[in-house]
This record gives structure tokens, sequence and C-alpha cells, in this order.
């Protein structure tokens, strides 16, 4: 796992911006930004960050060179029904995805009711479908 605090900070300093006007501006509260130096943010926090930051998640998580940003939704209603759709691109079923990724299938009836995977699990499920996380999320129009 990168070091998700660093992603930030390089991404910032690009920018000559600091942690300071993340804080200030609303876009995470200091004391919940300094919780992830051990684990990834939640998926609408990142995409708080990421918008403000006008970069797309996969450059903010350092996993690409390339920043082609379009604000994402904050609400990401359509993320399982593009996860279902990748899974049958590949001929596969959704039990063959959760056991080939280790996910419960607990977790893929609460992201077919609206939850959203964690970032973690999202970083695996690009590197599964070889596709950009930028690709599986909505974006504002």
């Amino acid at each position: 796992m990168s070091d998700f605090i660093s992603c930030v900070k390089n991404v910032l300093e690009e920018q000559n911006k600091t942690t300071e006007d993340l804080f200030k501006v609303g876009v995470i509260p200091k004391n919940t930004f300094y919780k992830y130096r051990h684990r990834y943010p939640s998926l609408s926090s990142l995409l708080k960050i990421a918008n403000y930051l006008c970069v797309n998640v996969d450059y903010l998580l350092d996993l690409r060179d390339t920043n082609n940003f379009k604000p994402y939704k904050l609400e990401q209603e359509n993320l399982n029904q593009t996860i279902v759709a990748l899974i049958n691109n590949l001929g596969k079923s959704q039990r063959e995805f959760s056991k080939e990724l280790d996910i419960s299938r607990a977790n893929l009836q609460r992201w077919k009711k609206g939850t959203s995977p964690n970032v973690q699990t999202l970083i695996e499920i690009s590197k599964y479908f070889n596709v950009p996380i930028d690709d599986l999320l909505e974006k504002s129009n």
C-alpha cells in the first residue's frame, strides 16, 4: 500500500498548496487526514480530495503518471453495475470473481444495495480488470 498522505502531499506540492489548504477549505478535517497514514480514506473522501485537487484518482494514488481529470460524482450510484458489466465481459460469474479476488459474497450484496467497495478493494478490482480506477467511477457533467 502506498502511503496515501505522501501521495496527497506530492500532488499538493505540484500545485504549490499545503495540507493546511485542504483543511481550510473543509475538504477533510485535519485529524481525519492523518489517520490515513496506515489506511486509505473512504471512497467519498478520496473523491472529495481528487475533486479539490483536480486530479484523477489513479494519479492521486500514484498508480498512473497521466492526469485526465473530470470531476467525480460523490455518490457513485452505478459503480456496482460497472463492476458487474466488467465481470460479464470476461465471461465470469460473480462467484468466480469473488473467489479470485477473495471478496466475500456479502460484500457483493452490499455493493448491489449501494455501498461502495473500499479504496484498497477498488485498486485490486482495477488491477484484476486491467483498467484504471478512473474508468470504474462516474463523473459529473
